[in-house]
């Protein structure tokens, strides 16, 4: 009765146990303990020595539960029976080992006064795996804190509930607040209740979409007065654990001697149309010429507003089938388009049409319009000649002049799924002067490209959605028509042959290894194009 009542706990608390008297023979040991020790059953039956039970064990090949942690000892078979029998009669004594399975075994001893002793044995391989993670955690916490930090620009990151759970250094120093004082809190914690709205309702938008977004905004700074900041925000991780991460950008200190009514910042119109001081509209934007596609009628007149008020001359069309009609006749007759700027809700396809037509492109969606549409035409249009384009939308029978070539950062797409190897590519990308744009899976990155016709693709072969090789095949595809292809870099987690060579024969020209260094990017980024080295740099 004792003895099967002795299982039942044993089985209950998912432990196995050894008893053994004064005379070191064995007065108990529990059903569970086979699954421990591959031992014939006689070694473990009551009156056993200990010294017998110990030398099966020996002989099975459990000979390192003493010296674990202890190195390399090698010890003979009296010897190892000898130790195990005085840890035995240690008043205290557990070890820890892992076996051969990979499973992690706690063994604990006790010699109680009356000199009966006890040995209890767990599985405490969950336990162990739950430290490794824990560790690999604040790891990765304590890595993305020092990149962070690192980082020359503020940089705050809010979750998926849109509380502030990372900020950096420059961040601190530019909003004059502890860290301590924000984290935990929401956009209210750190800014004025009116720009804390505005963001509120952007970075909601963010979150829901996914799609990046970059508006500007008037903080204080100290004894400088104000100053406008363009905050540039994009999301990050995998569904379930998304993060929001917002950098400054493109700050122009405005001194306390500016005028009254006088443009805040840079002469950029990024200010929303019912703000009393308004930018005046760059003269470089004269004779631009754009292409709206979309077939939500709102969304067509507001966005031909805005484009009027930038001095840029527009109209709409609503389906990739009039967008290609419109664009072969412009060719025709010699009218350079500018832009293409594409509702969310259409089809990809007005995106290829764009790319086989050599026509830059922006896209967004609805909520972008009433908050960006702006800074994103002049962001677009800042890197193209005004030279380049007809004075008017008048019938031309000349050849049109090519772009002058502005030296502008070269754009590199990167696309990673990881939201830790994000920051780190934007750190890397940043200090090489390289600007950048993130794409987290493979359909976004083919998105993009078309869109942005980046000068180099960094491309993670692990990507949701659509993997690397999949969509370095597309990129290819679709890039048949142009003169120029865009270089694409595999990054790899390993050098494995075969997915080296799966990555040239999705038409890849290089790979690249993590974990990353500068070195290695700008390396490799110098290979494939040698010709953006300098203008990197500049």
């Amino acid at each position: 009765m004792q003895t099967t009542m002795l299982d039942a706990v044993s089985e209950a608390l998912s432990v196995a146990f050894v008893v053994y008297d004064r005379n070191d023979q064995l007065i108990y040991a529990s059903r569970l303990i086979r699954n421990y020790f591959p031992i014939p059953a006689e070694f473990l039956s009551p009156g056993t020595r200990l010294r017998d039970y110990l030398g099966a064990l020996y002989d099975a090949g459990w000979r390192d539960a003493a010296t674990a942690g202890k190195g390399e000892i090698v010890q003979s078979r009296e010897e190892w029976i000898a130790e195990h029998i005085a840890a035995h009669w240690r008043e205290r004594s557990e070890v820890q080992q892992l076996d051969g399975r990979n499973r992690w075994t706690r063994y604990s001893k006790r010699r109680l006064p009356s000199g009966f002793g006890v040995c209890v044995i767990t599985d405490i391989t969950d336990q162990k795996k739950r430290e490794e993670q824990w560790r690999a955690d604040m790891e990765r916490v304590q890595l993305t804190e020092e990149i962070l930090d690192n980082l020359p620009q503020p940089v705050f990151v809010q979750d998926r509930n849109l509380a502030m759970v990372a900020v950096n250094k420059a961040f601190c120093a530019w909003m004059e607040i502890s860290a301590d004082s924000i984290l935990g809190g929401t956009l209210a914690s750190a800014f004025a209740d009116e720009v804390a709205g505005r963001l509120q309702g952007v970075t909601r938008h963010i979150l829901e979409t996914g799609t990046p977004s970059a508006v500007s905004v008037d903080l204080p700074a100290g004894a400088a007065g104000i100053r406008r900041v363009v905050l540039r925000s994009q999301r990050v991780g995998k569904p379930g654990r998304y993060f929001i991460v917002t950098s400054f950008d493109d700050v122009a200190a405005v001194g306390s001697e500016t005028a009254p009514g006088a443009p805040l910042g840079p002469a950029l119109p990024l200010l929303p149309e019912n703000d009393p001081v308004r930018p005046a509209i760059p003269a470089a934007n004269i004779g631009r010429k754009a292409l709206l596609i979309t077939g939500n009628v709102e969304f067509e007149s507001k966005a031909l507003k805005t484009l009027q008020r930038l001095g840029i001359d527009a109209c709409a069309v609503r389906d990739p089938g009039e967008q290609e009609a419109f664009l072969s006749v412009a060719r025709s007759v010699g009218v350079v388009i500018d832009l293409v700027i594409v509702d969310t809700d259409m089809d990809v396809k007005c995106l290829e049409i764009a790319e086989t037509f050599g026509t830059a492109t922006i896209t967004l969606d609805g909520f972008q319009l009433d908050t960006e549409l702006a800074f994103l035409v002049m962001e677009r249009l800042a890197g193209l000649d005004p030279d380049g384009a007809a004075d008017d939308w008048e019938i031309s029978t000349s050849e049109p002049q090519a772009a002058t070539p502005v030296a502008t950062a070269p754009l590199v797409l990167v696309a990673e799924d990881n939201e830790i190897n994000q920051i780190v590519f934007s750190q890397i990308l940043e200090g090489l002067g390289y600007s950048y744009r993130i794409a987290a899976d493979g359909e976004e990155v083919v998105k993009l490209w078309l869109e942005l016709q980046p000068d180099i693709v960094l491309m993670d072969i692990t990507l949701p959605r659509l993997n690397g090789f999949e969509a370095s095949r597309r990129i290819r595809e679709l890039g048949l028509s142009s003169a120029r292809a865009t270089p694409i870099v595999g990054v790899l987690v390993q050098a494995f042959e075969r997915d080296r060579e799966e990555c040239f024969a999705a038409g890849m020209d290089d790979v690249i290894l993590k974990p990353l260094s500068p070195d290695a990017v700008e390396a490799v980024l110098s290979r494939v194009a040698p010709a953006l080295k300098g203008v990197s740099a500049g």
